[in-house]
């Protein structure tokens, strides 16, 4: 559970209303025990000669008096109606310390300061009243007939004073009418009253637990969201993107009912039960004790079932997400299923994962669903000593039925609370998966060089040069990249060209550190990249890649991605100049117009006109193209090539592309092969040294020129 205790920490923020629904819990827990508790003063108007008021007369007279008294039923059974010793306990007066069990009290009288008798009596009931209600200081005299002796013999005592809350207690009780269904319908008010206050409670409790458990989530969510941001390139590359949407969407969903279980049930159940507990000590702290035994027990198979559950939510986890894969690439790729009737090579992939997270879950069921009557069966076979333990006592006297039964009451209250956790068990399981899982992605490192504490990086206007550069990916041994050396002075434009799979955009995404160089140095104006904040070098940055990337958004938004500040003038302006404009003028929302995700409702030439105007309007310093036109018809591709041309003055510019025209008027042409260096230099000089780009030249540059 190092997992989920982890997210716990989250609740740190919001401790005032953890502190409030802790206290709205105990609320619950008293009135729940309360309401349990009532049940012997019922059983004591329908069982019990006692009745209510000699009930607690007997309870407040053993208390004052340091003695123990077989009940009225217990006397009557043994045709003994007096006040039985059963016990002496420590405290009790000199002259009352000696009784042994069995002696009686067969009268009580109260005297006066005169001498004068103020009560008398020698009834069971009268003499437990006269004891509990007598004033402290007044005399008291007790007629004692021991069970060695036939002679009685009469014992004189100053009655003491009561503790004030069991004083508090039969003043409460002496409220009551004595009538027994007139007392009955009492009881049942307040039962109800409890039943109200504890229904408040319970309210407020679950509300406050959910709520907090809600933001708790919202917190971690977002913390998430900001480290999968801040996570290298070749994450993506090597893990793909469905399942950190699965963490982030079902993993999130999975901890929200987990840590809301946790504040909810696993706070308020323990409390309910705990509650209950100390009514059970306050009856008989003996079988209590014995009842405590078998918790560990139970605890014990609880346990045995969680890592099962644990291990099925787990895979059930990893199975929903590969789901999801395969969700995410048959509808993001629906062109090629249609084009290529794969619909029904799509559907079996589609169950093969579908039945495979249905085993998970299934497994899941079984372990939940078997966890409770297990649990119900053990507890019940556990218990059954302590009750019949519980009975003798009963059948022996030395408990009343009355108390018997309540604890019954009190065990089925106790063990409610228990079983409800077994369920409760199941929620967290799954919620320590799904927090691991997330874990997972929160204790990555993220992209170096991301702490504003690391100079800012100042804007470019000398040169850029790759010093001895290599490349591989993380967790693949093959060289992508081998020594790289080239140096680019300001201003001027390069080519980068080679074979398919020769490492062109490897290369150049090494620029804005999307991927990080194994070794050797990038270096701009002689200033290692590996030493200033991402944010400032990034700012500096212009991509137009040939896949390109547009959000479910306007038109007007998705050029302002690149400069969310940039006023509408400059965005119009950088419009105008990708021609962007030409085609937004004949849709009816003009700029506003929604693209649809990953602008569906664009065709690929538009897609790649926004994101050039995306660049445009971020005013780089440093840009790269890379197959920046391969969608655009020609006549489009001159007018914007033209404006680039312009816009590309001053600044340093990257460029990959198939075209003979845009190669030849590059500054620098740099040729690779198998990620080496094959030639430097201009189209003419390659032309005449460099077989490989004479290749290239031959097969690729003439026919698309």
């Amino acid at each position: 559970m190092e997992a989920l205790i982890r997210v716990m920490k989250g609740a740190w923020p919001y401790r005032w209303r953890v502190i409030i629904g802790l206290l709205c819990a105990m609320g619950v827990g008293i009135s729940y025990a309360s309401g349990v508790a009532t049940m012997l003063p019922v059983m004591k108007i329908f069982i019990s000669a006692e009745g209510i008021h000699g009930w607690v007369d007997h309870w407040a007279a053993q208390r004052r008096l340091h003695l123990r008294f077989l009940s009225l039923d217990a006397s009557a059974r043994k045709d003994q109606i007096a006040l039985i010793v059963t016990r002496t306990e420590k405290g009790a007066v000199r002259s009352l310390a000696g009784l042994v069990p069995g002696d009686r009290i067969a009268s009580v009288t109260l005297v006066g300061a005169a001498g004068a008798e103020t009560q008398k009596s020698s009834a069971w009931k009268g003499m437990a009243a006269i004891l509990a209600t007598g004033p402290a200081g007044q005399r008291a005299i007790l007629k004692i007939q021991s069970a060695s002796h036939l002679t009685p013999h009469s014992v004189t005592l100053v009655l003491a004073t009561q503790a004030w809350w069991i004083a508090q207690a039969v003043r409460l009780i002496n409220l009551l009418p004595v009538d027994p269904f007139t007392s009955l319908c009492w009881v049942v008010i307040f039962f109800i009253v409890l039943c109200i206050v504890g229904g408040a409670f319970r309210y407020f409790q679950q509300y406050l637990a959910m709520t907090v458990a809600a933001r708790m989530i919202i917190d971690l969510r977002r913390r998430v969201y900001n480290r999968v941001l801040q996570l290298p390139a070749s994450y993506f590359s090597q893990k793909g993107t469905s399942d950190l949407m699965s963490r982030l969407t079902q993993d999130t969903n999975n901890l929200t009912d987990g840590v809301a279980s946790l504040m909810g049930k696993l706070v308020l159940e323990p409390v309910k039960a705990a509650f209950v507990a100390a009514v059970a000590l306050w009856v008989n702290w003996k079988l209590c004790v014995a009842m405590v035994l078998v918790v560990p027990v139970i605890g014990l198979i609880i346990r045995q079932f969680s890592k099962r559950m644990r291990r099925a939510s787990q895979r059930g986890l990893e199975r929903w997400s590969g789901m999801l894969a395969i969700i995410q690439e048959s509808l993001s790729g629906q062109r090629v299923v249609k084009a290529y009737s794969a619909e029904g090579y799509e559907r079996r992939r589609f169950a093969q994962a579908n039945r495979a997270l249905y085993q998970q879950q299934r497994k899941l069921s079984h372990y939940a669903a078997l966890s409770r009557p297990t649990i119900e069966a053990m507890a019940v076979v556990l218990a059954s000593v302590p009750i019949l333990i519980l009975a003798k006592l009963v059948l022996q006297d030395t408990i009343s039925k009355e108390s018997f039964f309540l604890l019954l009451a009190c065990f089925a209250a106790i063990f409610e609370p228990l079983r409800k956790l077994s369920d409760v068990n199941t929620k967290l399981q799954q919620a320590n998966a799904a927090a691991t899982r997330i874990f997972e992605i929160l204790d990555l490192e993220p992209e170096p060089n991301h702490g504003r504490q690391l100079p800012a990086l100042p804007r470019h206007h000398e040169s850029i040069e790759f010093r001895d550069v290599s490349f591989e990916y993380p967790g693949h041994d093959k060289t992508v990249l081998s020594h790289i050396s080239f140096r680019v002075l300001h201003g001027q434009t390069t080519a980068v060209v080679g074979g398919n799979g020769s490492g062109k955009t490897t290369l150049l995404s090494l620029l804005p550190r999307l991927y990080i160089a194994s070794r050797g140095q990038v270096l701009i104006d002689g200033v290692d990249t590996a030493g200033v904040s991402l944010r400032s070098l990034r700012q500096q940055i212009g991509v137009v890649s040939q896949d390109t990337v547009l959000f479910a958004d306007t038109i007007y938004n998705n050029i302002a991605y690149g400069r969310h500040h940039a006023t509408a003038e400059h965005i119009m302006d950088a419009a105008r100049r990708s021609f962007v404009d030409d085609f937004v003028a004949t849709m009816p929302d003009g700029y506003q117009t929604m693209v649809g995700q990953d602008g569906v409702r664009l065709s690929g030439g538009q897609r790649q006109r926004l994101a050039i105007a995306r660049a445009i309007l971020r005013d780089p310093a440093i840009l790269i193209l890379d197959e920046a036109m391969s969608q655009i018809d020609n006549e489009s591709e001159l007018k914007i090539t033209l404006s680039l041309r312009d816009f590309m003055r001053h600044r340093t510019t990257f460029v990959i592309a198939h075209r003979l025209g845009t190669i030849t008027s590059a500054d620098t042409i740099i040729c690779l092969d198998a990620g080496r260096v094959a030639g430097i230099g201009t189209h003419q000089q390659l032309m005449a040294v460099c077989p490989e780009y004479r290749q290239l030249y031959e097969t690729q540059f003439r026919e698309v020129g």
